[in-house]
């Protein structure tokens, strides 16, 4: 835990590093005001510390996202108190889930690990960004951050133990600039403070692509998510967010490596699923589309290496803070920003700026992050072999099948996509149970069925090993070098998920730090 900053420290770090003329002078400077940059700003602020939040933007403004605000993030901003998912409408809570499978729903039913835990929320919320971001920053700006918006970032200069960012207002060509000892690079996807430290990452392994529009016209009578995964799709998904009125938001996202190798266009896979939603899901067979569809990117945690430098730390996408099974973003930024805060707050009252102290962070989201990300990013690396796809929806309908009769099988297993509490050491023993289950009751069978001369192997679980086999191969023989690197890929995310198999919790479920006013700075 974060060591509580005083304000004779930060007086002293203040004589340490003379302000320059001209130049607004602050303790830490944060780039990007969506839920990373206000989060930051908040907690900073929350913490006494002078800090600036540079938005490019004018807010209110849309944001590409799925906009589901899950239980661990609906906890951390109530914590917060910036009441960031009020809408204009009371929101719809987010209680089931439907998975459809190659146009065939193989799920439907509660979300079995929400409401578990007595601390968390038993649902999520949809909350368009347009709305959220825009909460989230007035809290900020609340607590006692200097919010300036309309403000974009063109460069970072580094000045003995300051950074100096430089500015242009509103669209001009005439610059200025603030300065500051610290400098959180908030910024997105396309982060100028990650470019400037030549942390920016562009490996499309770990980049999924989307897009996504608001609809009208929904008819479900529940709170239920809906996710498609079909042929077209794969390594990715379709989905349908409902809201209240009757509006939902739904969108497609697919990996980045997969369109470049594949040669597929975004636009045009949504433009299919929209058919595919009318034609699959029943309260969606008259949605229209309200606004302009629109597209963009996330960078997940499997690509996420030394998020610190001389000067500064990188959070939330600019960080690539986001699952690497879902895409979900918007929680991960939040608690990838408190993390940060508590080592920025330690720095500004020790007077340090350099990467050998803000080394802590790498330490700290590590720690905090790994046990449950290095199973997911597992997880999606395999599923990037687009030549697994049989065997992959074998496995998935089997899972949904089991998850139907066995609610701790779901509860448990189901957390790989999307969960709250995840366990891999837990999830891998209960596959592997229900392997042997499986095989013990179909062994049988089988045994009977040969001897009637009437047995399909196809269906059975040596059709599963079949398909992986045979994936495997036509990956092999269609691109051999690209395979190699795959299966590299592979054993090097399994041997690091080793490292944290053992844990015996997931940090995530009980959250990070949060700062109250208590640890507001007295002069």
């Amino acid at each position: 835990m974060a060591r509580k900053t005083t304000a004779k420290a930060s007086r002293s770090a203040g004589r340490r590093h003379p302000a320059a003329s001209r130049s607004p002078s602050y303790d830490v400077i944060v780039v990007g005001g969506g839920p990373a940059g206000s989060v930051m700003g908040w907690s900073l602020a929350t913490r006494g510390l002078r800090v600036a939040v540079l938005e490019r933007a004018r807010f209110p403004r849309e944001k590409v996202c799925g906009d589901f605000v899950e239980p661990r993030g609906l906890r951390l901003f109530d914590m917060m108190g910036c009441g960031g998912v009020s809408q204009s409408k009371p929101p719809l809570p987010i209680t089931h889930v439907a998975m459809f499978l190659q146009s065939q729903c193989a799920y439907r039913g509660t979300i079995p690990f929400y409401g578990e835990k007595s601390h968390l929320p038993p649902h999520g919320y949809i909350v368009p960004r347009e709305e959220l971001d825009t909460q989230l920053l007035n809290c900020a700006r609340r607590a006692g951050a200097d919010v300036h918006e309309d403000c974009a970032v063109t460069e970072l200069q580094r000045e003995g133990e300051y950074t100096k960012v430089w500015v242009r207002r509103g669209g001009s060509k005439r610059r200025s600039s603030f300065r500051a000892p610290l400098v959180v690079g908030a910024d997105g996807t396309r982060s100028v403070v990650a470019r400037s430290a030549g942390l920016f990452h562009d490996d499309w392994r770990h980049i999924a692509v989307s897009q996504r529009a608001y609809v009208e016209g929904v008819k479900i009578e529940t709170g239920e998510a809906a996710f498609f995964f079909d042929n077209d799709l794969f390594p990715g998904y379709g989905w349908m967010f409902p809201m209240s009125g009757g509006k939902a938001n739904i969108g497609v996202g697919i990996l980045g490596e997969t369109r470049d190798r594949c040669g597929l266009s975004v636009t045009r896979l949504f433009q299919q699923f929209v058919e595919k939603l009318r034609e699959q899901h029943p309260g969606c067979a008259e949605i229209h589309i309200v606004g302009k569809p629109l597209g963009g990117i996330v960078k997940t945690y499997g690509g996420a290496g030394r998020n610190y430098f001389d000067g500064g730390v990188l959070i939330g996408d600019a960080g690539c803070f986001v699952d690497p099974m879902t895409g979900e973003g918007i929680t991960p930024a939040a608690e990838s920003a408190l993390i940060a805060s508590s080592v920025l707050a330690d720095a500004v009252a020790e007077g340090r700026s350099d990467a050998e102290f803000l080394a802590r962070y790498e330490r700290d989201f590590r720690q905090y992050f790994d046990p449950a990300m290095r199973y997911l990013d597992l997880c999606a690396t395999v599923m990037r072999n687009r030549h697994m796809r049989e065997f992959w929806f074998r496995a998935a309908r089997r899972g949904c099948e089991a998850a139907a009769n066995d609610y701790d099988f779901a509860r448990v297993v189901g957390a790989s996509f999307g969960g709250l509490d995840i366990r891999p050491s837990n999830i891998l023993a209960q596959i592997w149970f229900k392997v042997i289950e499986e095989m013990g009751v179909e062994g049988g069978h089988n045994a009977l069925e040969l001897l009637r001369g009437r047995i399909d192997w196809s269906k059975s679980l040596f059709g599963d090993v079949g398909a992986w086999y045979s994936g495997w191969w036509r990956s092999a023989l269609d691109d051999p070098l690209w395979h190699s690197a795959w299966s590299a890929d592979v054993l090097k995310k399994w041997s690091g998920l080793l490292a944290t198999l053992r844990m015996p919790t997931d940090p995530r479920i009980r959250g990070p730090v949060v700062p109250t006013t208590g640890d507001r700075l007295r002069s």
